[in-house]
């Protein structure tokens, strides 16, 4: 690797962890925008990905998480970034790696679903203190409105990934995903 790449790597790296570190300050502090505020700071885990390869990603996301540890203030806002939408364009990556959507979609389900039941049975007093079920609504109704808000997310960040693919980045591939 030439001093160039190796340059542009650790410029659009340091840029991808300032813009991620930034989103987790501001989701921890402002009310009513968190989750798109942490969804927002997935995106350049995403970026990182596309621009210099997987292993590059998951250290904007090691770094993005120290950082947090000493830039914000309510430690409990970075739980959402490091068990899931930090480590989702990981998951995502490996996921679109599968042929045919069908398998792509059920193991990206399958993970979600994974991590809100941890977060649900482990993290419920912290996060979910304040979700009072309707009286007789099952637990699965909830999990399944979960799915649903998650598929949403997986669908616009698909969205922003093929923007940024076609418009920053020029590259126009047959199908739109983070694996090549």
């Amino acid at each position: 690797m030439d001093t160039r790449t190796r340059t542009r790597r650790l410029t659009v790296g340091g840029i991808c962890v300032a813009l991620s570190v930034i989103s987790v300050v501001l989701a921890s502090i402002v009310p009513g925008f968190e989750l798109t505020l942490y969804g927002v700071s997935s995106v350049f885990i995403a970026v990182m990905i596309i621009e210099t390869g997987l292993s590059a990603g998951v250290m904007v996301y090691i770094a993005t998480i120290l950082l947090s540890l000493v830039l914000v203030p309510n430690k409990l806002g970075i739980i959402p970034y490091v068990f899931f939408f930090g480590i989702y364009p990981v998951i995502k990556f490996f996921a679109e790696k599968l042929r045919g959507p069908v398998g792509q979609v059920a193991v990206k389900v399958v993970c979600f679903t994974a991590i809100f039941g941890v977060a649900w049975f482990f993290f419920k007093a912290l996060f979910f203190a304040n979700i009072d079920l309707p009286k007789g609504m099952p637990f699965w109704a909830l999990a399944i409105a979960a799915v649903l808000i998650f598929v949403l997310y997986d669908f616009i960040l698909t969205l922003i990934i093929k923007i940024y693919r076609r418009k920053v980045k020029r590259d126009i591939p047959k199908e739109i995903k983070l694996s090549k």
